[in-house]
């Protein structure tokens, strides 16, 4: 057999990795999610010996503060109760010059909505999808907070000895890779 050429082995690496890409996103992972649950973790056997784990995990929600301005007025006017007056010293080439003469107040100041409660709603967003009040009233979407939900996407774990369950499993003909690859199969010669 003869052997690759450095840029024959790139291109070959390029090729599989780009086939195999295509594969995964336009058949494996539809399949995955039609036939693993999520939470589910599998065992991947060749040959009677564990290769790793193929896992479903759970989707996931986060929960983000995406505008500050929009979370403040809408906290104004609905729970003002849950806003404060923040002091905070503004640091510019003014307040040296002038802290360099003097040393009078230099606080600006400014609106924020309570940071327990903000931690509290998104908590509450992520955890039951909305928050309730104090008043009862169910919060279920909050200007300035962004509730997002993930996709779940299979994962494959290999075990410390996949290369070598992998190899004996391809060596016997357990691994049919040109249906992954859309290659035809390789001919063998007797020797």
């Amino acid at each position: 057999m003869k052997d690759l050429t450095l840029a024959q082995k790139l291109l070959l690496v390029k090729f599989l990795t780009d086939t195999l890409a295509k594969l995964r996103k336009d058949e494996l992972l539809a399949r995955a999610g039609e036939e693993m649950p999520p939470g589910s973790r599998l065992p991947v056997m060749f040959g009677r010996r564990l290769a790793g784990w193929a896992s479903m995990p759970a989707p996931s929600t986060s929960v983000h503060v995406t505008d500050e301005r929009k979370l403040l007025a809408w906290a104004e006017r609905e729970y003002p109760d849950k806003v404060s007056v923040v002091e905070e010293v503004v640091v510019d080439d003014d307040l040296i010059a002038f802290l360099a003469g003097h040393y009078p107040v230099a606080l600006r100041r400014s609106r924020r909505v309570h940071p327990q409660w903000v931690s509290d709603i998104q908590q509450g967003l992520k955890d039951r999808g909305f928050y309730v009040t104090l008043t009862g009233e169910k919060l279920t979407e909050v200007p300035g907070i962004t509730v997002s939900a993930s996709d779940p996407a299979p994962r494959a774990t290999l075990s410390e000895d996949a290369a070598e369950v992998i190899g004996a499993a391809w060596r016997a003909g357990d691994i049919p890779a040109e249906e992954l690859l859309s290659l035809p199969a390789p001919v063998r010669k007797a020797s």
